[in-house]
């Protein structure tokens, strides 16, 4: 069985392997026997994926390796992922693009279970404990985090780590891989996981200088995406900023070097004056009515 190396995030390895008859899958290993459980749930979640908007890789057999790590193999999709398409895509096909993926989030949404704040409570209570003492702004948005209803955030199925590097498309169709196990599954999470993305500009943080055109497709995707959000009475637009300031505090630990913990304080700030705008508008909204 031939192997390349793929590299892959939480230190898994991401293997394209290609068997003696030639037919090519990637194999994706747990980066420790602890880690078996996380792998283990993310290869359920995409094999039990169903969307008739977007697809995923098939998922053709799991096990273990000598050393007890859990693996999944699963189908290859030979194609780019979306952080990389946007860069030279045809701007008039970019709505096509939104719509797709807001209709696949559509059908993530349900009603059925209800929220457990107490998950979020305590997720922003032990941030607290860890970040409590950096700076102003993160504490700013920690008691913006601390003081908001988490009730409208039902549990309902959700990709988990829903970027655009974590979108492939191949012949017009999109492709979902890197399914996460998030502390929480909630489809809000999976829209601000794409702002963090179309908006905040995460997957292209580390690019020297990110071309004009590439930063105009994400502008027009981004508006578009929001358009999209505020015309749905059920997206709850505001929520959607409070899940991704939480996204941005939630990184803050991980933050290694001194620009991305720079690059996360200016794009908390810039999510935290968009939702104080909101809430000005709700309190000028509300006052005109009542007059």
């Amino acid at each position: 069985m031939e192997i390349i190396d793929l590299g892959g995030h939480s230190g898994c390895k991401i293997l394209l392997c290609e068997t003696d008859d030639n037919k090519r899958f990637v194999r994706k290993i747990s980066s420790s026997v602890s880690y078996n459980k996380r792998l283990e749930t993310q290869a359920r979640k995409q094999k039990e994926f169903k969307s008739e908007y977007i697809k995923t890789p098939s998922v053709l057999r799991t096990g273990f390796t000598e050393d007890n790590l859990f693996y999944f193999d699963m189908e290859f999709i030979q194609g780019v992922t979306l952080s990389k398409y946007i860069e030279n895509v045809e701007i008039t096909r970019i709505k096509e693009l939104v719509i797709k993926i807001i209709n696949y989030i559509k059908t993530e949404k349900s009603t059925d279970s209800k929220t457990n704040e107490a998950v979020f409570k305590n997720k922003i209570e032990k941030l607290r404990e860890k970040l409590g003492k950096e700076n102003s702004i993160i504490n700013e948005a920690l008691s913006m985090l601390e003081e908001h209803s988490w009730s409208n955030f039902e549990k309902s199925t959700c990709h988990g780590d829903l970027t655009l590097e974590n979108i492939i498309i191949k012949n017009d169709q999109l492709y979902l891989i890197d399914f996460l196990d998030s502390f929480y599954d909630c489809w809000i999470l999976d829209i601000s996981t794409l702002l963090q993305d179309v908006e905040l500009l995460w997957s292209y943080r580390n690019d020297e200088k990110v071309n004009i055109n590439t930063i105009l497709r994400l502008l027009i995707f981004k508006d578009i995406l929001i358009d999209e959000i505020k015309s749905d009475d059920d997206f709850l637009y505001v929520e959607v900023y409070y899940a991704l300031l939480l996204k941005i505090i939630r990184i803050f630990p991980y933050a290694k070097d001194e620009f991305t913990y720079r690059f996360l304080e200016s794009k908390a700030k810039y999510v935290i004056d968009i939702i104080n705008g909101e809430k000005k508008n709700e309190n000028f909204n509300s006052a005109l009515c009542r007059k």
